[in-house]
């Protein structure tokens, strides 16, 4: 992977950042497409802040530096040269993104793919949690899209184009696979995929889902769009959807069910998740 910390290192070093405005990242992800504008938030400048920051950065470099994904094994089935592919992704540590993106994959104007790091959004961790675990959990979640992109056809056309359905389908599949493979930090046979609490997420995403899929209200249907895939961990219903459609594949048919779906890729990948 490569690191571009030059946003970060311009904050952590006292100087404005204000001067990043019009970068790509704060234009033309999702969110700003949604908002109709620029996202640039300015940062805060406090000696509290600087100091979690550089404590995120730290733990970031050093994680990246040696990464080796939750569910590796399955990593390897998936994406037998995975290792290589992600030479040349970027993993981009800046400032300046509203919350709660702290962690967002995009394409740049030339096609290249980045992994987008905010710092600042990442300092709600400290103290919650083991950061090196939640930057490894992380890094496996943006990573395993970038991999899904690189190897499905039409992946990245689906989720930034027009056709709601297709947008549906993509956001499902890609969602799905990416919480899947990093959940809770954990390898897949550790997880209890029919708790209670599970089961009860699943059949109420499955439910918002199935309605999703029938709309036909254009404004009802971004609202559902954005709510496929923002909010609350457990109120995502595309990615817990897909998640656990998966998980429920897994049970049955081990890793290889898992490398199944992914080849089938995403089309009608949502009916699929909600028995359509």
């Amino acid at each position: 992977m490569i690191i571009n910390e030059e946003i970060a290192v311009t904050y952590l070093n006292r100087q404005n950042v204000n001067k990043y405005y019009s970068e790509w990242y704060f234009e033309e992800t999702e969110t700003a497409k949604m908002t109709g504008g620029n996202i640039f938030t300015s940062p805060n400048v406090d000696d509290d802040t600087y100091q979690k920051v550089q404590c995120v950065y730290d733990a970031i470099r050093a994680t990246a530096q040696s990464f080796q994904p939750i569910n590796v094994r399955i990593w390897n089935l998936l994406f037998p040269d995975w290792k290589k592919e992600l030479e040349n992704t970027s993993v981009d540590l800046i400032v300046g993104f509203p919350e709660p993106l702290d962690a967002v994959v995009k394409f740049d104007r030339d096609g290249r793919c980045h992994v987008i790091f905010d710092l600042i959004c990442w300092t709600k961790y400290i103290g919650h949690s083991d950061l090196a675990q939640v930057v490894r959990n992380l890094l496996s979640h943006e990573l395993c899209h970038v991999l899904l992109h690189s190897h499905l056809a039409g992946l990245t056309e689906a989720l930034e184009g027009t056709n709601y359905r297709e947008c549906l389908d993509a956001i499902t599949f890609d969602e799905g696979f990416a919480h899947l493979l990093s959940y809770n930090a954990k390898d897949i046979d550790t997880v209890d995929w029919q708790s209670k609490e599970l089961l009860t997420v699943f059949e109420r995403s499955r439910k918002k889902l199935t309605s999703a899929l029938v709309e036909q209200d254009t404004t009802k249907q971004n609202q559902f769009l954005y709510e496929a895939h923002y909010g609350n961990y457990y109120d995502k219903f595309a990615c817990m959807c897909g998640m656990l459609y998966l998980a429920t594949l897994w049970l049955k048919g081990g890793d290889v069910a898992i490398k199944t779906a992914m080849e089938e890729g995403y089309r009608d990948f949502a009916g699929k998740a909600v028995g359509q």
